[in-house]
């Protein structure tokens, strides 16, 4: 329909690099310190949901002159199995240690058409993470307006993983 703001399709993609383990159950390290990655990298791809406050957010941004909005690039991760819903506000059960930690993830449009942007963060986990299975991009460090949520692919993460979340080529359309 012309002259509706929408964001779509909206991709997300994780993708989880696992650690190479010593025999003690540690994550291997090369001479420099750096941890050794197996080189097979498991991606997962999902369909995102735009919340209302991402919604009036955007439109706010590009026709609102007096708007103070700030910027939603914050990706949050969670195990909860709460199923997205355009209402929702916050992150049920959202992850505050142990590596995946709310982050600032970077922009990016290398690739992307006009109007497409690609937001992405690298978490390595520091702790066990069982059962993670949602995103969500905030436009805070914590707290702040909840923009976009999305259920990914249940995934466990051991310490030392890695786990690459994309918010792949947002379209505003």
């Amino acid at each position: 329909m012309s002259g509706t703001l929408k964001f779509g399709p909206n991709r997300v993609v994780v993708e989880v690099r696992r650690a190479i383990r010593n025999l003690d159950g540690t994550p291997a390290v090369d001479p420099n310190g750096n941890i050794k990655y197996y080189p097979d990298v498991l991606i997962l791809e999902s369909k995102n949901l735009t919340t209302n406050a991402g919604l009036d957010a955007a439109k706010d941004r590009l026709f609102n002159p007096s708007t103070t909005q700030t910027i939603a690039r914050y990706i949050a991760l969670s195990s909860s199995t709460h199923t997205p819903d355009t209402l929702d506000t916050t992150l049920d059960e959202e992850i505050v240690s142990g590596g995946l930690e709310r982050a600032a993830g970077a922009y990016n449009v290398t690739g992307c058409d006009i109007g497409e942007a690609i937001i992405e963060n690298t978490f390595t986990a520091t702790a066990t993470h069982e059962n993670v299975r949602l995103m969500a991009l905030f436009d805070a460090s914590s707290s702040g307006d909840l923009y976009f949520e999305a259920t990914i692919a249940l995934v466990t993460l051991n310490n030392g993983d890695q786990l690459i979340a994309k918010w792949d080529k947002i379209t505003l359309s």
